[in-house]
């Protein structure tokens, strides 16, 4: 098996790098603060829960029957909750998700909108979401001996994919890619090649090991991700956040609040939010289930959008 993780090591040091460089212009002058600090000077929030998304397969294989979904994705479910035992995972068809979860929003291009998900997640409440892929399944031809020895072998080539995307800015946390090979005979290779399935029956057990083994990837980095949430609303000169009790929020927890007003244009038109300084501070006043609201230490409630971080 060929893997190729991408832990952390995508867009958000770029967005980390900006977010020191750039100044928040035109912010209300009750929230320039008097020193800046940047989102990588704080590290609070490992006391809250984290709420994932994970996103409907994706599965863009000649393999369409359940028989080889079903069993990648309950092993990529499990290996995910094994590594993130603490985080709560909205799955589709397991419970009432958001519909974006099941139809994710596409650029022109067809490729993943992370810039349109990412904004429909924070306001559900998810501080990450994750999108895993049965991507290829192939057959390979091996020509084998020598002389009066020459064969033939096939094989079935398995590529599957996962990546996890912070919800704030829209990076990409991580990215997994597995490959694996199992061997078949000639009339499983005409049948796939013929753009049908074939019964194979190594095939569903690889595909459970790689998907356990995506899922304990994508869980190490929800475990080693930060808690970050944003404003979704003001009420009242309190800043909203789609996350409360459930979450371990309570009355008298403190915010650092940083600039997110700023946008990032990536390769293929992709966009991200980066953070910008800080603004501000708030504390937690009241709190429901799902909703906190945070009132400013001075000055107005914090635009709708900014970046909080636990602590000060």
């Amino acid at each position: 098996m060929i893997a190729n993780v991408d832990p952390k090591k995508n867009l958000l040091p770029l967005l980390l790098l900006i977010a020191v460089l750039v100044s928040g212009c035109g912010m209300a002058a009750s929230y320039r603060p008097a020193y800046q600090k940047t989102i990588r000077d704080y590290s609070g929030g490992g006391g809250y829960r984290k709420t994932v998304g994970v996103m409907a397969l994706s599965n863009t294989t000649v393999f369409t029957g359940v028989w080889v979904a079903e069993p990648f994705m309950a092993a990529f479910l499990s290996g995910m909750e094994a590594v993130a035992s603490n985080a709560v995972l909205l799955v589709p068809g397991k419970i009432d998700v958001p519909p974006f979860l099941w139809n994710s929003p596409r650029m022109a291009s067809g490729d993943l909108d992370v810039f349109t998900l990412a904004g429909q997640a924070r306001q559900e409440g998810m501080n990450a979401v994750v999108s895993p892929i049965l991507m290829d399944i192939r057959v390979r031809k091996l020509n084998t001996g020598f002389w009066f020895f020459k064969d033939v072998e096939y094989r079935l080539q398995i590529q599957t994919a996962a990546a996890i995307y912070d919800v704030v800015t829209g990076a990409r946390l991580a990215l997994g890619i597995l490959t694996d090979e199992i061997a078949i005979n000639e009339s499983q290779a005409g049948i796939i090649r013929n753009g049908r399935e074939a019964q194979v029956d190594d095939l569903v057990d690889v595909a459970a090991e790689m998907g356990e083994k995506l899922g304990e990837q994508m869980g190490d980095a929800i475990q080693g991700g930060a808690w970050l949430a944003s404003v979704i609303a003001v009420e009242n000169g309190a800043g909203v956040i789609a996350a409360g009790g459930e979450a371990g929020i309570a009355a008298g927890d403190r915010f650092t609040v940083m600039d997110g007003s700023g946008v990032l244009i990536g390769l293929g038109g992709q966009r991200f939010v980066f953070p910008g300084p800080k603004i501000g501070e708030i504390t937690i006043g009241r709190v429901t289930p799902r909703l906190s609201f945070g009132t400013p230490e001075s000055g107005d409630a914090p635009p709708i959008g900014s970046i909080l971080i636990p602590g000060w």
